[in-house]
């Protein structure tokens, strides 16, 4: 009985996750959580850029679906989605425009994207 639990599980947890090819843009602008007028420009040449769509691109599946607001971290957008990057999470919003929701997230490894979670530090 506890083997079918988990097997139900595992297939539950997998059928609600979701994949995402998200492509940034070629010039990104970053704000930050602690100072949100301060904007950061970034490019396909930076290296914060290059681990960032590095990551995405590694981490396109798994995605679990969410919402509500985070805090903290950096904000990005690229094309229609915006991309919040905090400590130990990436959360994906719908939206760039007025009111963004939170769509999807994924748990972050303590140093993956160091040098974003850094940025303006």
């Amino acid at each position: 009985m506890t083997r079918i639990f988990y097997v139900l599980s595992v297939l539950l947890l997998v059928g609600c996750s979701k994949s995402l090819d998200i492509k940034l843009d070629p010039n990104v602008n970053i704000f930050l959580s602690s100072d949100s007028e301060q904007k950061i420009h970034l490019t396909a040449k930076d290296k914060e850029y290059i681990a960032l769509n590095e990551w995405l691109s590694e981490h396109s599946s798994s995605w679990q679906p969410t919402s509500g607001n985070y805090d903290g971290g950096v904000y990005l957008t690229s094309g229609s989605y915006g991309i919040q990057i905090t400590e130990t999470q990436v959360i994906i919003y719908s939206s760039i425009h007025n009111d963004p929701q939170a769509i999807y997230i994924q748990k972050l490894g303590k140093d993956e994207l160091s040098g974003i979670k850094n940025i303006g530090k």
